[in-house]
């Protein structure tokens, strides 16, 4: 029997009713690689993400001993800043969002990538319907194809024409 990843919940050990949605991020070099990625923003919260790339050649290919290769899961981070509130509100948010996103439908997080999920105050006051629909919506959103990016504002003097 393999040992769980840190944040795992193995099938076999899971509490009645919870379903194993992925791994949490926790280093921060994983959240600024998030952070580089792209964001999808709603009401309650700013969604990150970005697609992890493989670790090594023995991970994309399987270990050498024949055992089956591990499916790759989605990562999940959440940030809630200290201007949000104290100690007490911070934590109510980050487990209302843990929550949204344990009942999240799984076909909306992609394997090998990671999410990070930075909460705004309205996140605690929000109905928690509300909540995962956004988490649903953002999700959705952020992996459509043929999005536009935009090119980063130049500055002011740059648009000048010489006359």
């Amino acid at each position: 029997m393999t040992r769980p990843r840190d944040g795992e919940i193995l099938p076999d050990r899971a509490p009645q009713g919870a379903r194993p949605v992925g791994l949490r991020l926790k280093k921060r070099a994983d959240f600024l690689a998030v952070a580089k990625g792209r964001r999808q923003h709603q009401r309650c919260f700013v969604l990150q993400a970005r697609q992890r790339q493989a670790e090594s050649e023995t991970e994309i290919s399987g270990s050498q001993s024949g055992e089956p290769q591990a499916v790759e899961l989605a990562r999940f981070g959440f940030t809630v800043t200290k201007k949000v509130g104290n100690s007490v509100v911070r934590n109510r948010i980050r487990r209302r969002l843990r929550e949204a996103v344990r009942l999240a439908d799984l076909s909306l997080p992609k394997a090998s990538h990671d999410y990070v999920l930075v909460a705004r105050i309205e996140a605690l006051t929000a109905p928690f319907d509300e909540l995962r629909g956004e988490i649903a919506r953002a999700l959705s959103k952020i992996h459509q194809t043929g999005q536009v990016r935009r090119s980063p504002a130049s500055p002011a003097a740059d648009r000048k024409q010489d006359v």
